[in-house]
């Protein structure tokens, strides 16, 4: 298949190419042909006057006569081609010019039709025009006398005129023919050119230099751009959502593949320990996973929070054991988290995580309220603290205060993405132990 019938450009040439020759010919004929019925309208009018002319030079008495010396010369010219005759009512030839000596009367006169006094005909004859007009002349005697005065003329210098009308016609309109495919390739090149930039526009985004269509665009092509933006932005959200969810992931496995690190091979307790671990890492991928679709109704849900924090300080001591670690939970009896088990795992995995890192040796986890109270939970730690001009940028994904430590800087951001999404909220301020006290609040 040829590649160039896939180019619109080319298509409405090819197009233009096509019809346009098909209209200016058709144009081309309908001047040609008013020019020509223009013409011989003036050749019959004039053939008209010629036949008022012989009418009123003619005399008839007893027989019709005619001056010797006609007011056209071209009567009196053998073979000039303006010929006249005269007829009877019977069709009977009583006079031609001199000019008419190679005119057959005969056939000339056989094929006009019968005219009413005054009436006059009009038509085409062996390459002449032939106009004849039919009188009743009312003799002296008081006789009417029929007589067809006729009229022929060549319509050489016509045809002549009409070619010569056809060539410069056909220059003409060829000029304008090409004038106008050049206009047309013109106007293409100028009306395509958004096509040719939104093309240009996906290939970037295809090299990987822009994100969006952002230039402006057409209103034609604007639903079309719109929608496109709209699928690279899904796209681009997809994409950071997986890349958001493997990081969370990776960040939430490692303290149970800690726990299962730290612990000896050796104990009796160690294959019950690695089945738990396993156990908490498999419903770690599930609730990843979970969050990277969505979650279903998680506000009809109550946990109940000191049994998380429990096996929370569990794991904890076991990750921590060389450093003796004193983790202090406060929970109020029917202390409830109105949510996933799963979200408040993660979220105070994360805190409880973090306090571990940085506590010197006691770490306080405190909670009230939940069920339809505002549920407050406390993790304070007696460690160096966070500054306050960092408590809100190490609430952003990646930003770490202490480059020297191990972690991705993700934990304390993936705890306040999960307490926005259930219309909560985390800060950090200076706790009773020394150290830092993050503030975890759902309303």
């Amino acid at each position: 298949m040829n590649p160039g019938t896939h180019s619109l450009a080319a298509r409405l040439l090819l197009a233009s190419a096509l019809l346009l020759p098909l209209f200016l010919g058709a144009t081309g004929w309908y001047l040609e042909r008013s020019h020509r019925l223009s013409i011989e309208a003036a050749q019959a009018e004039r053939l008209h006057l010629q036949l008022l002319a012989l009418l009123a030079q003619a005399e008839f008495e007893d027989e019709l006569s005619m001056p010797g010396q006609l007011l056209e010369p071209r009567l009196s010219q053998p073979n000039s081609g303006l010929y006249a005759l005269v007829s009877n009512g019977e069709g009977q030839l009583l006079w031609a010019s001199a000019s008419a000596l190679t005119v057959d009367p005969g056939r000339v006169l056989a094929d006009i039709p019968d005219l009413a006094p005054g009436a006059r005909n009009s038509a085409r004859y062996n390459g002449q025009l032939r106009v004849s007009l039919q009188v009743l002349w009312e003799t002296g005697s008081g006789t009417d006398i029929p007589l067809r005065f006729t009229v022929l003329e060549t319509t050489a210098p016509i045809e002549v005129e009409v070619a010569k009308y056809r060539r410069s016609l056909l220059l003409w309109l060829g000029s304008s023919a090409l004038l106008l495919l050049g206009c047309q390739v013109v106007i293409l090149a100028w009306g395509l050119r958004p096509l040719r930039e939104l093309a240009a526009d996906i290939a970037r985004i295809e090299a990987g230099e822009a994100l969006f269509l952002q230039r402006p665009y057409p209103r034609e092509v604007q639903t079309l751009t719109r929608n496109l933006n709209a699928l690279l932005q899904g796209e681009l959200q997809r994409r950071e959502r997986v890349r958001r969810t493997m990081g969370d992931l990776a960040h939430s496995l490692k303290t149970p593949l800690a726990v299962i690190r730290t612990a000896d091979p050796a104990a009796d307790s160690y294959p019950e320990l690695v089945a738990e671990q396993t156990d908490r890492m498999e419903d770690i991928v599930s609730y990843q996973l979970q969050r990277a679709v969505g979650g279903g109704n998680r506000l009809l849900q109550q946990v109940a929070v000191e049994p998380v924090l429990e096996r929370l300080r569990g794991s904890l001591l076991k990750v921590y054991a060389a450093r003796d670690l004193d983790i202090q939970l406060l929970a109020e009896s029917g202390c409830r988290f109105r949510g996933d088990e799963r979200d408040l795992m993660e979220i105070m995995g994360n805190l409880m995580d973090n306090a571990c890192k940085y506590a010197v040796r006691h770490i306080r986890v405190s909670a009230a309220g939940g069920g339809d109270h505002p549920l407050d939970i406390l993790v304070e730690d007696d460690g160096p603290g966070v500054a306050p001009a960092l408590r809100a940028a190490i609430l952003q994904r990646g930003f770490r205060a202490d480059s020297r430590g191990e972690g991705q800087g993700i934990g304390l951001s993936v705890a306040a993405d999960i307490a926005a999404s259930y219309a909560g909220s985390l800060s950090i301020d200076s706790g009773g132990l020394g150290g830092a006290r993050v503030r975890l609040r759902f309303a």
